[in-house]
């Protein structure tokens, strides 16, 4: 039941809250440093806790209550304060029962005061907008003002001059826009947050129009909560219509603090968050509980857990930050469940965005110039799924199917988790400080078994190189496997087709019970709003490394590079896995909601680095060789190319040489005749060679 006040003690209670000395001290601010501050911000528990009846009647009338509010403020402004000065009265931190999803807002909700949660996907630039036109008759000269309201100028209807002479009657009105009042205002549309939404829904938007002080502080990429009063406007059709747009009066807004504060996390959950830390299995438990129709891929799946946690972002004195994110890329075979993973981790992540490489382009992952409909058609920027991901996860699948250019928009995203925009005139830089996950297919669409494994991603090596992890998943039949697989698939399907079953339904010759009991192993062990309550209270924690794990990661680190000592001169490992083994540690003790990253933590770190380089970077003779993927040449294939460089520098005539003639005096130096192949193609790749002639080769 909604209770109704007079405006005489609407007056009286805004006079009541204000009497604050806090209030007090706020206003003797504002006529200090007027117009550079001119809001005065009231917490809603402030009005609640004077009058709760007060408060809600404010959420349902804010036109009259504001309007009331701001005359309350005006008086109570110190003496000095000239009354025709305006002061901006914004409400902040609504209550939750205000808080409405952009999807759910309704009639219901018209002029009522609400939040909004979302994303900012548009920011245009500040325009000042005018809030009363001064207009002058053109046959007597006689001024008059009209409030302005909304985005069409009104005009006034006849002279307001009783003693003019163009006797009341409809004359043309000279609009004197020099005198008119103006505020500034900026316009802002904001979506849906993407942990919000289930099984791939749209994100719905809402425009919102910011206005005088606060206009200009919102950027695309923002997360924020807008208080406001929803309006309707009618659509600019040609036809009259009933159907109305809604947007919101932007009362005051509000940017949010931490990552993850939209997962509310009670005092419940807070006690089953840390119970479930102190389970010994509690690493096991949570693989389990990843993607469990998924059969096998335990590297990987630990390697996504960990990936989930994070490493911890770091602000250097110099002001330099270090990433604490990390990348993974996942290269298989058609059909190994890799596309299955990554749509699960984009609904399991408090924050995570799908895209795929076929379909997504450069504007569409990082940001969209777009013209507006606001004023003069501007171009504004449109956030892209990498921002909307900011501080999230961003898995993108089918990432070999990308342009080259779209996937180059990715380096800097990956690397310094920020966007540089320069287009349609706009330059700007946005924040994507996210976890990428990604897939893609072999070059040849399946691993051949006779090739390295470098050699067969398509994939340019300065990207691959800003992974922390690639995992190869390969499809071989193997007898054993195979059958596990077949029968965790049917087990899934068996599990399904009893889920779908009707309540109390029964089926002859099957026994429900029965199949549920057999494929308990494919239920999660932790649901999913568990996890994500678990991951977002595991990124308040920054742990420290310990000296043993310090020591762990050295040791490995330097073991592995010396390998690259001596005649081998190849480069076994960098600097970028380095700083691999510090982000997997972190994230292995950020699981465990510990403040120390240990031995443990360390040592798990280099196994799962090693593995990962064992796999793409090893060169056979148990040592690695880390510019197969950050040149896309290995230390041999550059020795091969001197050797043959030689070869055709001594040898070689002005018409070039044929292919026999070089296999014949590289074989007798001891190349093998396969590689010294790949070699030529190489050199022709890079232009160091041409074929003047078929199968001649000459030095450029």
């Amino acid at each position: 039941m909604t209770v109704s006040f007079q405006d005489n003690e609407v007056l009286a209670g805004w006079e009541e809250i204000l009497s604050k000395d806090s209030y007090r001290l706020m206003m003797a601010e504002i006529a200090d440093n007027y117009p550079d501050r001119k809001s005065l911000v009231v917490p809603y528990d402030d009005i609640d806790s004077y009058n709760t009846d007060l408060a809600m009647f404010i959420l349902d009338n804010p036109d009259k209550a504001l309007s009331l509010g701001q005359k309350a403020v005006r008086n109570a402004m110190p003496p000095t304060w000239d009354p025709k000065d305006n002061v901006n009265l914004r409400i902040v931190r609504l209550p939750r029962d205000a808080r409405v999803e952009i999807r759910h807002l309704r009639a219901k909700h018209l002029g009522k005061m609400v939040a909004v949660e979302g994303l900012v996907r548009k920011a245009t630039s500040v325009k000042p907008r005018m809030t009363y036109a001064l207009f002058r008759c053109a046959r007597c000269g006689a001024e008059i003002w009209v409030p302005q309201s909304g985005m069409l100028l009104k005009e006034p209807v006849m002279c307001t001059n009783p003693e003019g002479s163009c006797n009341k009657t409809a004359t043309r009105f000279i609009l004197e826009d020099k005198s008119s009042l103006y505020i500034d205002t900026q316009k802002v549309e904001i979506q849906e947050n993407p942990e919000g939404l289930r099984g791939g829904a749209q994100p719905e938007r809402l425009t919102g129009y910011i206005e005088d002080d606060l206009a200009g502080n919102t950027t695309p990429g923002n997360r924020i909560t807008i208080n406001g009063i929803i309006r309707s406007v009618e659509k600019p059709e040609r036809d009259k219509t009933t159907v109305f747009e809604v947007f919101m009066d932007v009362v005051s807004v509000e940017f949010e603090q931490h990552e993850y504060d939209e997962l509310q996390i009670t005092e419940e959950d807070e006690e089953r968050i840390v119970a479930m830390s102190k389970d010994p299995q509690l690493f096991d438990n949570i693989v389990k509980s990843i993607s469990p129709t998924i059969f096998g891929l335990d590297q990987v799946k630990r390697a996504i857990a960990l990936q989930l946690f994070g490493g911890c972002h770091k602000e250097m004195d110099d002001k330099t930050s270090i990433r604490g994110d990390m990348h993974i890329l996942l290269i298989g075979d058609p059909g190994v469940a890799k596309s299955q993973l990554l749509r699960y981790m984009s609904m399991l992540a408090p924050r995570g965005i799908y895209a795929s490489g076929k379909s997504a382009s450069a504007a569409g992952l990082t940001a969209a110039a777009v013209k507006d409909d606001f004023g003069d058609g501007r171009w504004t920027l449109e956030a892209g799924a990498l921002v909307l991901a900011d501080k999230g996860l961003a898995c993108i699948d089918e990432l070999d199917k990308m342009t080259t250019q779209d996937r180059s928009s990715l380096h800097e995203a990956m690397e310094s988790q920020r966007i540089s925009v320069a287009k349609a005139g706009i330059t700007a830089t946005l924040q994507c400080r996210c976890s990428m996950l990604a897939a893609a297919n072999p070059k040849y669409g399946r691993f051949e078994e006779t090739d390295t494994i470098a050699n067969q991603i398509d994939l340019p090596p300065a990207l691959m190189s800003r992974f922390d992890l690639i995992f190869v998943l390969t499809d071989k039949p193997e007898k054993e496997r195979d059958r596990d697989i077949t029968e965790h698939i049917l087990k899934a399907h068996r599990r399904g087709q009893v889920k779908m079953m009707g309540e109390g339904e029964v089926i002859e010759g099957i026994d429900a019970e029965m199949i549920r009991a057999q494929t308990n192993d494919i239920k999660p062990i932790y649901d999913i709003d568990i996890m994500r309550k678990y991951v977002a209270f595991s990124k308040r924690i920054t742990p420290v490394m310990t000296d043993d794990a310090v020591r762990i990661i050295q040791n490995s680190y330097l073991k592995t590079r010396a390998t690259g000592e001596g005649d081998n001169k190849s480069v076994p490992i960098t600097a970028r896995q380095l700083e691999a083994f510090v982000r997997l540690s972190e994230a292995s003790a950020r699981m465990r909601l510990s403040h120390l990253v240990t031995d443990r933590d360390a040592n798990y770190a280099v196994d799962l680095v090693e593995y990962y380089l064992e796999m793409i970077a090893g060169n056979g003779t148990g040592q690695f060789d880390i510019d197969r993927l950050a040149t896309g040449i290995a230390k041999r294939d550059r020795d091969y190319i001197g050797t043959l460089r030689g070869i055709l520098s001594t040898l070689g005539s002005d018409a070039g040489m044929s292919v026999e003639e070089i296999l014949l005096h590289a074989v007798s130096e001891g190349l093998e005749e396969k590689d010294v192949r790949k070699s030529l193609e190489n050199m022709k790749k890079a232009g160091d060679v041409y074929c003047p002639k078929h199968d001649l080769y000459r030095l450029a």
